[in-house]
């Protein structure tokens, strides 16, 4: 069990810069797509393990935590989903995974859309985060938040007593918002620091040296974590028809010992530092009334490294893997996108939007990876894998979009979506068309049931790496015999080659249908189900050159498919203006291709590529039980309970020689997941210098229960443990 006390700091007479009103519970008639929004106050009282907003995400009905620590919305792998900050893409455009990192303090909400059928939304075959910042006022206010470090509890190794040994973590949060010309120009500026270290119990004693050790002589067992995250953000008021905002955001980081568990110890795991910022400048004109005109210009610079901790062979063992980290990484990456949107309403019946964007990305860097050794549980050597060729990379790539969309009321009681998507990427020089429907329906007379849905076809993205792959070092495989110094032939060199020349973009087909009824005024219950199909997905398979027998291939195609299908019941309760409890159950599977790209050319690579399979996705997880909500007790005493419970994700068996044995992820399973995280916060005033100010303070505990969730499994049959 992990605890923490969160405080927060305010001036009493400048809080709140939202009011919010407590209106009657009702059905939204309006619109098709599945949405799911994460407002201020979940924000601000949900127990978040790493002060991002990324971790509310998992509190949607469908998204869940991948045991690589990534999310995962619908099924989908993390790299097919989109991330989109105030409408501007923030997706690393080398990897496609979520490239940014806001102080939470500056987030005013986050939206997870599932299937939205609105034409305007591209670029992902999973599903889409939407995030608003949130905007300055008209006075000036202060925030200092979580400025109490939280101590670190080590056992003496003289004494065996647990104590306090320097600083597990530490989170301040500022934020600074308020007019710098009255009614004109409002400036927001949010600062959040992260320190954290993070102890994993379960890594075993290393054998033999070298060990790194703390200052007090004990064995480093602890991931780091250090950034600084800024958001800044101007809002012009030209007149009352015009507006402009621009906001940028800077995402320093440093992270050390990153994946380290019970088989990859301090020295084996990379180190990861990350540099960037994203620019965006947003101007909304109404031109008249029914009549607005959007425009957006993103510039963003990424640049990342990864390195390992010193020069030593990376060794692959059956039971704790030795060495060095085996791959290096240092890249920059640019991209800079234009979108203009135009919305038109002409009647009450339609709500037209019309829009295009232009993007251009490009990135280049080394990329150089060290000879990695298999050795079998005797101690001989299985395979040594080596690389050979040039370390530099470089891709760039255009992208261009256009689309039309309408909003159709066709009657009081029927809403429908159309829309049609154009997209071309210069990469896969495809012209993709991506048609849209989406239906509400409201067939009873109190307005209380709405029976929305829809179908969809989503076409994803083409990330740079996938266009690099060629540029790849090629992989030298020799295989020895039973005694470790025969090879059984000689050194075998594995031609990168990308299926069909060149690659083509992935697309999903998703449809869904739900009811939503109001049962009682305090209460709404949601039943739905949902199927996500993915096509054309990266996939890498290694396997001989029908031309030279002494030669393979390792080829990336796009022949990997996936499957998600899931039935979904969620009840809402609300019982009072600001007290909710949600408690969802959903029914899912997730099925498809294993090897996927990024799970072997990601920013963390895996040096053992063996063959293809389709089964259970490593995220799989059938059964979930969530249950939250946030709830305001007497004394301003407020309380955020989480209650996640679901079966356990699959895992595979191999051997010394690390070959699967059987089909992939169907040796079994975790043990299931359960855990009751909490936080309870009191909010007070006190006055300093003739002044009042708002204090909260708040306990926030983990795993209250401390149920047994492993992260690792000893799944090697040669295992001597």
């Amino acid at each position: 069990m992990t605890t923490e006390a969160p405080f927060q700091l305010t001036l009493a007479h400048v809080t709140g810069e939202v009011t919010v009103e407590a209106k009657p519970e009702t059905i939204d008639t309006v619109e098709s797509s599945q949405r799911t929004e994460i407002g201020q106050r979940q924000l601000t009282y949900a127990p978040l393990v790493s002060e991002k907003f990324q971790d509310t995400l998992p509190l949607v009905p469908g998204v869940v935590r991948g045991p690589d620590g990534l999310i995962n919305i619908k099924g989908a792998r993390s790299n097919l989903s989109a991330l989109l900050v105030n409408s501007a893409n923030t997706d690393d455009p080398v990897t496609g995974e979520s490239g940014i990192s806001l102080p939470v303090d500056a987030v005013q909400s986050v939206e997870v859309l599932s299937s939205p059928y609105l034409a305007e939304y591209g670029k992902f075959a999973g599903g889409v985060t939407e995030v608003e910042t949130k905007a300055g006022g008209d006075k000036w206010r202060f925030a200092f938040n979580n400025f109490m470090p939280r101590g670190r509890r080590r056992r003496d190794p003289f004494t065996g007593e647990k104590a306090l040994v320097g600083i597990e973590s530490w989170t301040p949060r500022l934020r600074v918002s308020g007019p710098l010309i009255k009614d004109r120009l409002i400036l927001a500026q949010t600062f959040q620091y992260r320190f954290v270290r993070t102890k994993i119990d379960v890594l075993p004693d290393p054998q033999e040296p070298p060990v790194i050790v703390d200052s007090r002589g004990e064995v480093e067992r602890d991931t780091k974590l250090e950034s600084l995250d800024s958001f800044t953000e101007f809002g012009y008021r030209v007149n009352s028809q015009h507006d402009v905002t621009v906001t940028l955001s800077l995402f320093p980081q440093n992270n050390q010992f990153v994946n380290l568990n019970a088989f990859n110890p301090p020295l084996v795991s990379p180190n990861f530092r990350q540099r960037g910022f994203q620019l965006g400048i947003n101007e909304r004109a109404f031109i008249t009334p029914n009549l607005v005109l959007t425009s957006l210009l993103s510039i963003r610079d990424f640049d990342i490294e990864v390195f390992p901790n010193g020069p030593h062979v990376m060794t692959f063992t059956p039971e704790v893997n030795t060495g060095n980290f085996f791959n290096r990484q240092d890249r920059d990456t640019d991209r800079i996108e234009v979108v203009e949107t135009l919305g038109y309403q002409p009647s009450i019946a339609h709500l037209f939007k019309f829009g295009g964007n232009v993007a251009y990305a490009k990135f280049n860097g080394a990329h150089q990876s060290f000879p990695v050794r298999v050795v079998r549980a005797d101690g001989t050597l299985s395979q040594l894998i080596e690389f050979a060729g040039d370390t530099r990379l470089q891709r760039n790539k255009t992208e261009l979009t256009l689309f039309a969309q309408d909003k159709w009321l066709v009657h009081r009681k029927v809403t429908l979506d159309l829309g049609l998507r154009y997209d071309r990427d210069t990469m896969a020089d495809e012209n993709l068309l991506a048609p849209r429907f989406g239906f509400v329906v409201v067939p009873s007379t109190d307005n209380r049931t709405a029976i929305r849905g829809g179908v969809g076809l989503f076409y994803g993205k083409v990330q740079l790496n996938v266009g690099a792959f060629d540029q790849l070092q090629q992989r030298l495989v020799t295989t020895y015999g039973p005694d470790g110094l025969t090879p059984l032939g000689p050194p075998r060199r594995f031609l990168n080659v990308i299926g069909a020349g060149q690659p083509e973009t992935p697309y999903s087909v998703s449809w869904n249908v739900e009811v939503d009824r109001q049962i009682f005024p305090r209460l709404t219950v949601r039943v739905g189900y949902l199927q996500r199909d993915g096509r054309r997905e990266f996939i890498l398979n290694p396997f001989d050159d029908p031309r030279d027998p002494a030669r393979g291939i390792l080829e990336l195609s796009n022949g990997g498919r996936s499957q998600y299908q899931e039935f979904q019941i969620t009840g809402r309760f609300r019982f009072g203006e600001a007290s909710n409890m949600f408690a969802s159950y959903v029914r899912s599977a997730s099925t498809g291709d294993l090897n996927g790209f990024n799970e072997f050319f990601g920013n963390f690579e895996n040096p053992i590529i063996r063959p293809n399979d389709v089964s259970r996705l490593n995220f799989d997880a059938p059964n979930r039980l969530l249950v939250w909500g946030n709830i305001e007790l007497p004394w301003k005493l407020t309380a955020f309970p989480v209650l996640d419970v679901h079966d356990g994700y699959p895992f595979s068996h191999m051997d010394e020689d690390r070959n699967f044995i059987g089909r992939r992820n169907r040796a079994g399973r975790f043990p299931r997941f359960v855990s009751l995280d909490f936080q309870l916060a009191k909010g007070f005033k006190i006055r300093f210098r003739g002044r009042d100010y708002n204090l909260r303070v708040g306990v926030r505990m983990f795993n209250l229960t401390d149920h047994f969730n492993p992260r690792d499994v000893q799944n090697n049959i040669d295992s001597q443990t």
